[in-house]
């Protein structure tokens, strides 16, 4: 396996790490394929500054994380009722007690029809933690 000397290993750390940060700006969530679905969510309540109505979008498939349009960050949905029967559609195990401060709003799937309240929580763009430079991480 190659080594690389400490001044060019540290400069190559630099050159992908300023790669990295240059993609990190807000980007619109615009459907991506013909497939990609976008849901509408209305009635929205939850801790204070949750919207009370947005738009995501995803591939189809099981996948929990949405993309909201106005590319403000994410939702990602953790649980969701069958409004018309009462019927638990799907519930993330732990959620309940975990403490993340949950929003819960209508949505009707853009393809079944089926009409759900939904419960998760949104995300904003850029909250991964970065490492801080004067402290090593």
């Amino acid at each position: 396996m190659m080594q690389l000397s400490g001044h060019i290993a540290r400069g190559l750390v630099s050159a992908l790490l300023l790669a990295a940060s240059v993609g990190v700006g807000t980007v619109l969530a615009q459907p991506s394929t013909s497939a990609t679905l976008t849901f509408a969510f209305t009635d929205c309540v939850g801790p204070a500054g949750t919207p009370s109505s947005f738009e995501a979008v995803k591939q189809p498939g099981n996948a929990a994380a949405m993309h909201l349009t106005d590319g403000s960050g994410n939702f990602i949905v953790t649980g969701a009722v069958d409004m018309a029967t009462g019927v638990t559609l799907f519930d993330t195990p732990g959620m309940a007690r975990n403490g993340l401060p949950l929003i819960s709003c209508d949505s009707v799937h853009p393809v079944t029809n089926r009409a759900a309240r939904v419960s998760g929580f949104l995300t904003p763009v850029g909250s991964a933690r970065q490492p801080d430079a004067t402290t090593n991480g």
